[in-house]
């Protein structure tokens, strides 16, 4: 295990000790959170956050600050940032070199990936919501990967068009979008690929009534996401199955302590398999160029556990919403079992990430 790995785990071990070091007695009784679940696409890679709203103390006569404040447009304005050891997207590893005939460096400590995402979403009220964003993947060690690029360390560039609508009856939400990926470090046909997908999340606490248990939020969390690629893997597709749960510690006795009452820990679980999607996206030595890599590939591709701390800065910090809709500070740990090791190996990485909406 490489020591930039140990320390991140290192790291989120030591801050939630110090926070329960620090902290007061353990006193007062639990606060309901209501769980907000994440925008779903492909990367998403890294769980749901619990949010908590609070009437704030501000003085009367700041009426456009004081607390029921109203957003006087219905859109929402994002931006979210990610430090994290690996690039891993379904399972496959696009941030690691290793020695090898040809290659005479490897990756030593880790190189570290740092992502960007922006986006603004519509609310349409009844009619459900439209939205878009722009992600960025820039790779501290990427003129080792492609060194005829020089020193363009720009990996990926990624821009999606989303609409999404939310039946409350059975607490579905359905969300469908189109997604271009363009690689800067590619050429010809390689520079992109892009893919149409379907993503459905269902708030398992409405089933749990149904059948006759008091359940007020989720515990599950379950989505199925499909994505069928348009160009390099033209006929595939790709599917992923999550599940997550929320672990608030203001509902564990720190619903009085500072800091801690706003954190929630999630682990997660979720499985991928494909359809030529693998075969043809991949560059495989056993397949080369050629009718072999284009033939009929199918299965399980990997499993995913994942370990996420999050943390409410906006409740925290007690920001009105003038200024902020939402502020989360989170931390994360994430192994891929992979399944498919045709294609894929098992991997372990980790990162910090802070999300801010408006």
């Amino acid at each position: 295990m490489k020591r930039s790995k140990r320390f991140i785990v290192s790291l989120l071990v030591g801050v939630v000790l110090a926070g329960i070091c620090s902290s007061p007695v353990w006193a007062g009784e639990s606060e309901t959170k209501k769980t907000e679940a994440d925008k779903t696409n492909w990367l998403s890679a890294a769980g749901k956050d619990a949010e908590k709203t609070k009437k704030l103390e501000i003085p009367a006569e700041d009426v456009k600050a004081k607390s029921g404040w109203k957003k006087p447009i219905p859109v929402t304005f994002s931006i979210d940032y990610t430090l994290v050891t690996d690039y891993i997207f379904r399972g496959i590893n696009f941030s690691e070199y290793r020695r090898k005939w040809g290659q005479s460096r490897n990756e030593g400590r880790e190189k570290l990936n740092h992502q960007l995402g922006t986006g603004v979403e519509l609310d349409l009220n009844k009619f459900g919501r439209i939205g878009g964003s722009v992600w960025f993947e820039w790779y501290a060690g990427q003129s080792v990967l492609t060194p005829e690029d020089g020193h363009n360390n720009l990996q990926e560039i990624d821009y999606t068009v989303y609409y999404g609508y939310n039946i409350e009856q059975i607490g579905l939400d359905v969300e469908g979008g189109f997604i271009w990926y363009v690689f800067p470090r590619g050429d010809g046909d390689g520079r992109s690929t892009q893919e149409i997908y379907l993503n459905l999340s269902f708030d398992d606490s409405v089933l749990w009534r149904a059948i006759g248990w008091d359940v007020k939020n989720p515990i599950l969390n379950p989505y199925l996401n499909t994505a069928w690629d348009m160009d390099l893997a033209k006929g595939g597709s790709y599917q992923e199955f999550g599940i997550s749960h929320d672990f608030a510690l203001a509902d564990f006795g720190a619903g009085e302590m500072p800091i801690l009452k706003d954190v929630t820990v999630t682990p997660s679980w979720s499985m991928g398999w494909h359809h030529n999607w693998l075969n043809k996206f991949t560059v495989d030595p056993h397949y080369g160029d050629g009718w072999k890599r284009r033939s009929n590939t199918s299965g399980i591709v990997n499993m995913v556990w994942g370990l996420n701390v999050g943390c409410d800065l906006k409740n925290a910090l007690s920001l009105p919403d003038i200024i902020c809709g939402d502020l989360t500070l989170n931390g994360f740990l994430n192994y891929s079992q992979g399944v498919s090791n045709h294609f894929v190996s098992d991997e372990f990485w980790g990162g910090m990430n802070v999300a801010y909406a408006w």
